[in-house]
């Protein structure tokens, strides 16, 4: 049980490392938009994030497709930044290692034997999906601060009805993927990429992120503004990953190139397309991974 509820929250990392409402008007290389994360108190956002891998790792074919959806409701100010209650609606994996072929999906419910390892990950899964905590973010869409994890996880846990041993072995593997450093680093993100100020096309800006468990690293990223159609802000992101090990990775680098279309309104990722290239070595063994990951995002209400 605690193996598959390490695999299950150890691709839920992975997911998370790594936003469609539009407004169109004749294209103005001197236009210029505010650019913030400013989304609109009593508002929902709702997010759509996918990821595909196709290759040949160690020797043996790799595929992969994960996708995660989770709705953000913005709850009011604190300061100068907002309260943001956030919701894990659904998760769904397909993956097919050497072979063996795996499908795990939140919304499955169905059980069968309490051993089968798809029924258990159908069941993790199932158990996050529902589960809110909030984020304070600022207008450069750091997040200060994340509340509600702890009783999250009890949430989590008591819903899968574990007594004893199993249940605090389990209590611990997701208090080491949902604690606020992780959570942090891994929404930064998404949502981390804003300069907080007036931009033209041609405008840069630098933003760091750290991130730890698994993967863990940072991700020194470069945003320069391409285009301005509209109240869309079309971004270029270079992102490098520089990795500081972990008991999961001895060493890891790697690259993040990608397009991401921003409602200047709101700092809404309405679209994102991004090529991930990490190289990894663990034990004296090296594999590079390759994957392609999209966002999708859309104003609720």
């Amino acid at each position: 049980m605690k193996k598959m509820m390490l695999l299950a929250t150890g691709f839920l990392t992975i997911l998370m490392i790594t936003g469609l409402q539009s407004c169109q008007s004749t294209k103005s290389a001197t236009a210029t938009k505010m650019l913030r994360f400013n989304f609109e108190n009593g508002k929902g956002y709702d997010y759509e994030m996918s990821m595909n891998m196709d290759q040949e790792i160690m020797g043996q074919p790799m595929k992969m497709e994960m996708t995660n959806y989770y709705s953000m409701d913005v709850q009011g100010d604190e300061g100068t930044s907002k309260l943001v209650t956030t919701q894990f609606d659904r998760m769904k994996m397909k993956m097919n290692v050497a072979g063996i072929d795996m499908d795990v999906d939140s919304d499955k419910k169905g059980v069968s034997a309490e051993k089968d390892p798809m029924s258990i990950m159908n069941r993790v899964f199932g158990a996050i999906t529902g589960r809110r905590f909030t984020m304070k973010v600022n207008a450069e869409g750091k997040v200060e601060e994340v509340r509600g994890l702890k009783e999250m996880a009890t949430a989590m846990v008591d819903s899968l009805g574990l007594e004893g041993a199993d249940r605090d072995e389990v209590m611990e593997t997701f208090n080491k993927s949902f604690n606020e450093k992780d959570m942090k680093g891994q929404f930064e993100r998404v949502l981390y990429i804003f300069p907080n100020k007036v931009v033209k096309v041609g405008d840069t800006w630098d933003r760091n992120t750290d991130m730890a468990g698994q993967m863990a690293g940072t991700y020194k990223s470069t945003f320069t503004v391409k285009e301005i159609e509209g109240d869309m802000v079309t971004l270029e992101e270079k992102t490098k990953i520089e990795g500081s090990g972990s008991k999961e990775i001895d060493e890891m680098s790697g690259n993040v190139s990608g397009i991401l279309v921003v409602d200047s309104r709101s700092g809404l990722v309405v679209n994102a397309d991004q090529d991930i290239t990490m190289r990894i070595e663990k034990n004296g063994q090296k594999m590079t991974i390759n994957a392609k990951n999209k966002v999708k995002g859309k104003a609720r209400g």
